[in-house]
């Protein structure tokens, strides 16, 4: 019946093309268009009850009446068609993983030979929807659209746990009992249907046919689906929202987590381009970016990419790079972009704070927006410079945005949700690989790599003989070199280990690694995210994949727990997945994961990562102020904590800080390190000092406050 509608709509596009030129009326194929958006509608909400319909292909249903509906301009359709669609996608999602979907009527449409590269494909319906509900003026929906299908996507992608997994841990036997129901409905099991395969007992699936124990149910398969999600809904704990898409209401629930400072959600479709802002009010803010489109920022992506391929292949230098690629690129992002977005957190956020998160979609995710205000007026900013240049004739620089608001990165905004890891004390385990053997000091003396930074900064005896409460309770284990830095030493170093009490009593409990400092050259795979990878020992890998297995999926009671803090910092760096084609244009997926960025969205807090190579002694510098600020704003008394402000109730908090065995920090009593990215600022900012040259500081990014 999907195919049937389909073809119809392409008759009607002849149609109307025909009728344009011969100038005829349009009025027959207008109401052949309102046939085919009926049928849509009623495959997609499962009212054509005599013919079997699976979630997938409602699915496919809806998303073909949304984007038809939107090609129209009847954004109303359009969002009722998302709703639908964004309501089927979590049991759409787990039908994929359990191969139950027929990949020859997938939910995409695939351009031929790339079926199976999910991210060429996928993301551009949820930028799609979000513009749909955009041109309603429903922020909140489009803020859900963007949040529902890319969360979904991004765990797909990434092969992080589904909701179903989580269930399989605590009850199995109801796990098995959806995953059956789910199967069922995808093998459109209508058993009124005679054209139903269950209505064939040569063609039935094997748990059909076997004796088995089942949950006794009535009604169709549907019904059973719903019951059995309100079963665990209701008899599980921490299962109150099982499948239940995203809603930006559980932000303005009590004790929900707070992101810190006001956060930007920057979305790319083709429809349009806007950025949402999340600030202490009410309701969101609208920004629209009306002189840039989606062809705009591809362009400029496409730009970066081929430049940054020359520069590291030796066919351009920094100079020519930072002339030709990133100043102006840097200065079309701020005119169009950037610069919008400042001048309205200046109306609106005047109590939200100096951090400000930034949450880009689609071809935003390939650009360096955190350093559009390093450049302005086609002068680039060295220094603390507050002017322009009077022989030039550019105006002068009002105050310089990069001392008002400092930008970090986060995948969703749900990733910034995530609650800290509960800790029974102030130590901190630190974790140092390299695939390089340790050097303690140049040549010529001083500090040239990150991890001798980190060491001078964590390290017990880094003041001087001076009792420091916060660097006495840091535990550095450092893995560095070919003969230690090899995968299964990594992994048994990130397994849980006892700790020390300041008092000197060890922890009845172990606990897990709190920071890691990887400092081993970097794949990005653009096409398969999971594949990314840090090098290490003897040419092996520690991919994402392999991680997520290790922290989601071990059954092991000492299994490694997530931590809060990573820097990644690499004088190699490699991405994969533009491709050029025969034109010489670059052809880019639609959305960029970095290593750092999935570790963020998979639940790390704070990640500092590069965008491509960055030079050793710049590496050192920015890891002398991070880690430098995360003593100094560790050990803070919990009254001394910072504030912040809730971005949509406006509640006022203090920030979160370690709690101390009995859940209390008594006065006196010392936290340990800040583990936050915040202290990348103070690095880049003494880089500018030093007239360090754009391709030197921009690769340097930070996922997460």
């Amino acid at each position: 019946m999907l195919r049937l509608c389909n073809l119809r709509y392409l008759r009607y596009e002849e149609n109307m093309e025909a009728r344009e030129e011969a100038g005829e009326s349009k009025l027959a194929e207008d109401l052949d268009l309102e046939h085919v958006l009926g049928d849509w509608r009623k495959i997609a909400t499962a009212g054509l009850r005599t013919v079997p319909s699976p979630p997938s292909v409602r699915f496919r249903a809806a998303l073909k009446w949304a984007n038809v509906s939107c090609l129209e301009g009847r954004y109303k359709s359009a969002v009722e068609a998302y709703k639908i669609a964004m309501s089927l996608a979590p049991r759409v999602s787990l039908a994929r993983r359990k191969g139950m979907v027929d990949e020859n009527f997938d939910m995409v449409e695939a351009p031929q030979g790339e079926e199976n590269e999910l991210l060429l494909n996928t993301f551009s319906l949820a930028s799609d929807a979000a513009a749909a509900a955009i041109h309603r003026g429903q922020l909140e929906t489009a803020i859900e659209f963007i949040e529902q299908s890319r969360e979904l996507l991004w765990k797909d992608a990434l092969g992080l746990p589904s909701d179903l997994d989580r269930l399989e841990t605590t009850n199995p036997s109801l796990a098995s009992h959806l995953s059956e129901v789910l199967e069922e409905l995808e093998q459109s099991i209508n058993r009124g249907s005679p054209g139903s395969p269950i209505a064939r007992p040569d063609v039935r699936a094997p748990w059909l046919t076997a004796p088995r124990e089942k949950v006794k149910s009535e009604g169709s398969a549907d019904d059973r689906w719903n019951s059995i999600v309100g079963t665990v809904r209701a008899s599980e704990a921490g299962f109150q929202n099982f499948l239940r898409p995203w809603s930006l209401d559980s932000l303005r629930e009590e004790d929900a987590p707070v992101p810190v400072g006001p956060v930007v959600l920057l979305n790319s479709s083709y429809l349009r381009c806007d950025a949402i802002i999340l600030v202490s009010t009410n309701e969101p803010v609208l920004v629209p970016l009306e002189q840039t489109s989606k062809a705009d920022l591809e362009r400029l992506a496409a730009q970066v990419i081929t430049g940054v391929k020359e520069l590291e292949e030796g066919a351009a230098t920094g100079f020519q790079f930072d002339k030709a690629v990133m100043e102006p690129v840097l200065k079309e992002l701020w005119e169009r972009v950037v610069s919008p977005i400042l001048k309205k957190l200046d109306e609106v956020a005047f109590s939200g704070g100096k951090h400000v998160g930034l949450v880009p979609t689609g071809a935003f995710t390939w650009l360096p927006l955190h350093a559009a205000s390093a450049i302005r007026n086609g002068k680039s900013r060295k220094g603390s410079d507050s002017g322009g240049d009077e022989e030039g004739g550019a105006t002068p620089l009002r105050p310089d945005p990069l001392s008002r608001y400092s930008f970090y990165y986060s995948t969703t905004l749900q990733s910034l949700l995530h609650r800290p890891r509960s800790k029974s004390t102030n130590s901190s385990r630190v974790l140092v690989v390299s695939d390089q053997p340790s050097r303690r000091a140049s040549l010529l003396g001083g500090i040239v790599t990150s991890i001798q930074a980190l060491k001078s900064q964590l390290s017990s005896n880094a003041t001087d003989g001076a009792e420091d409460p916060v660097r006495s309770n840091i535990h550095i284990e450092s893995l560095e070199g070919p003969a230690v830095a090899v995968p299964d030493a990594i992994f048994k170093a990130l397994r849980p280990a006892p700790v020390l009490y300041e008092s000197g009593e060890e922890t009845d409990a172990p606990e897990g690694v709190d920071a890691v400092h990887l400092s081993c050259p970097t794949f990005c795979d653009a096409l398969r995210p999971a594949s990314s990878s840090w090098r290490v020992a003897d040419g092996s890998s520690i991919r994402i994949s392999d991680l997520f297995t290790a922290w989601f999926y071990s059954r092991r009671h000492d299994a490694p727990t997530l931590p809060e803090f990573v820097f990644s910092s690499t004088t190699s760096h490699r991405i994969d997945g533009p491709a050029t084609a025969g034109s010489g244009a670059v052809r880019l997926p639609q959305e960029l994961m970095t290593p750092e960025a999935a570790l963020q969205f998979a639940g790390v807090k704070g990640v500092i990562g590069q965008l491509w190579n960055a030079k050793s002694e710049d590496a050192s510098v920015i890891a002398t102020h991070v880690y430098k600020a995360a003593v100094t704003s560790g050990g803070a008394l919990r009254d001394d904590r910072p504030t912040h402000t809730h971005p949509i109730t406006g509640k006022v908090s203090r920030g979160r800080g370690v709690t101390s065995p009995n859940g209390s920090t008594p006065v006196g009593h010392h936290a340990g390190p800040a583990w936050e990215t915040k202290g990348l600022e103070d690095g880049l900012t003494a880089l500018r000092a030093a007239n360090v040259p754009l391709f030197r500081t921009v690769p340097f990014v930070r996922y997460g406050p």
